[in-house]
């Protein structure tokens, strides 16, 4: 469980252009929501996508520096799972 001071509110200040402070009041207005909470959503899902997009990176570069011989027991394995789903699914 995170630590209390995590669950705290803190105040921001930041400057954003105008025509972001727009869109965002036109969310927050469509929403009904204040446009704090609009701008906390939107960080929320923004460091998620963040942290999503870093995962698949990695994942990425595992695929890429897989030798061939690592590839063909890669399929090889797949080709087994794939076989014992449908078994199973069959069943």
């Amino acid at each position: 469980m995170p630590a209390t001071s995590a669950l705290r509110k803190a105040k921001l200040t930041v400057t954003i252009s105008g025509d972001v402070i727009n869109e965002i009041d036109e969310i927050a207005k469509e929403k009904g929501n204040p446009r704090s909470q609009v701008m906390e959503e939107i960080l929320r899902d923004w460091l998620l996508k963040s942290k999503k997009m870093a995962i698949e990176k990695d994942i990425e570069a595992y695929y890429i520096s897989l030798t061939e011989n690592e590839k063909k027991e890669n399929r090889e394995w797949s080709m087994i799972a794939t076989e014992s789903a449908k078994r199973t699914w069959n069943d």
